[in-house]
């Protein structure tokens, strides 16, 4: 038997698996008659909730199947983790498509940042022509969702597939545009369960997926209730540093950064990163000493040491001119207000760091 949901073949053993139920439902569900959903769309249907799923072979086949239903994406993105939530490989997979870049959190940004050169900076990274077609929006405060709605429905289409990875604020963007409607949709072919939804005034349907998991972020190491403490503030940290070569800054307990130079005239750069995150300088023989015997107070995230237990850690070196920032995926970034610099990054061996065209004036 098949989840009337997302179509998958029913199973009892493995919650991890499409179609897990518990037997024991499953037989009240059988007694009762009507639809049987599997315990994912169950989650979906009546309380809003979504399990990501991993962004692998089987999901871009999958993902595929769906998109042939679909002339319009919505695909949401965070600009305070940019390299962590554009993805290069959905880019490819959306080739064809009319994709609208709903671009979240940037109420968050620095004020000095302004919404014009916030947008052309995402269109040279997205690499569209279109700039009507990246809307800056915030799902806490509203801001720029009534033009993402006009945007939206002047499209010509009827309905869009919404993209994100996990933690992009997919789920309260949606919530913002649509009422409380919700039905869980079988596609043929696949077990990717879509929640569909309809917009408010109008006959507009969004097709919601699960937010997908990346595994190259700093953040996706965490439980989600450090993620969800983390991730809950109002505005973005801001610290300037100017460090020597025996000195290093803890980013919690999640990165370790030193620096290198030529001649005596030390580099001065700015972290930037979630309010929740403690920023700690010390010298650097004390560095493994701290991350022993302070991850979880004074190193924050992660919430609880044993959130790393196992991690296999690396060390990167990046060198950035003042045109550049350096990123720690999901966790951060660093531009140089005097430099060059050469940043020594020590991250969790999954994590991405990159160098990329800086996106704020260091503070002067």
């Amino acid at each position: 038997m098949k989840c009337a949901g997302c179509g998958a073949e029913l199973q009892f053993e493995d919650p991890e698996k499409p179609g897990y139920i518990p037997y024991e439902v499953f037989q009240r569900k059988l007694a009762e008659g009507g639809e049987i959903l599997c315990r994912r769309c169950f989650r979906m249907k009546h309380y809003g909730v979504y399990e990501p799923v991993k962004m692998d072979s089987d999901f871009t086949r999958e993902l595929k199947n769906v998109l042939g239903s679909f002339e319009l994406v919505i695909w949401v993105i965070d600009i305070t983790d940019f390299e962590g939530t554009y993805r290069p490989e959905l880019k490819e997979l959306l080739k064809g498509k009319k994709v609208i870049y709903a671009v979240t959190k940037t109420d968050l940004m620095p004020r000095t940042l302004s919404k014009k050169e916030m947008k052309e900076w995402l269109k040279r990274r997205i690499k569209t022509r279109f700039s009507q077609d990246i809307r800056l929006v915030s799902g806490k405060t509203g801001f720029g969702l009534n033009s993402l709605k006009k945007h939206i429905l002047s499209s010509g289409y009827d309905k869009a597939l919404v993209i994100g990875v996990t933690n992009v604020g997919k789920s309260s963007l949606v919530n913002k545009l649509v009422e409380a409607e919700t039905v869980v949709s079988p596609f043929p072919g696949t077990t990717l369960g879509l929640m569909r939804r309809k917009m408010k005034e109008a006959r507009f349907y969004l097709y919601d997926t699960p937010g997908i998991l990346v595994g190259d972020r700093a953040i996706d190491l965490l439980s989600p209730e450090c993620q969800a403490e983390i991730l809950n503030s109002k505005e973005l940290t801001r610290k300037t540093f100017k460090l020597g070569r025996d000195r290093a800054i803890l980013i919690g307990g999640m990165a370790v950064l030193r620096v290198d130079f030529e001649g005596d005239l030390r580099p001065i750069f700015q972290v930037f990163t979630h309010r929740g995150v403690k920023l700690h300088e010390t010298k650097y023989g004390r560095v493994d000493e701290l991350l022993r015997k302070r991850v979880g107070d004074l190193l924050v995230p992660p919430c609880f040491k044993s959130e790393l237990n196992g991690i296999d850690w690396k060390e990167e070196e990046h060198e950035v001119t003042e045109k550049e920032e350096v990123v720690i995926a999901g966790l951060g970034w660093i531009n140089v207000k005097r430099g060059p610099v050469m940043f020594k990054i020590r991250v969790p061996k999954s994590v991405k760091t990159i160098v990329r065209e800086r996106l704020i004036v260091p503070r002067r």
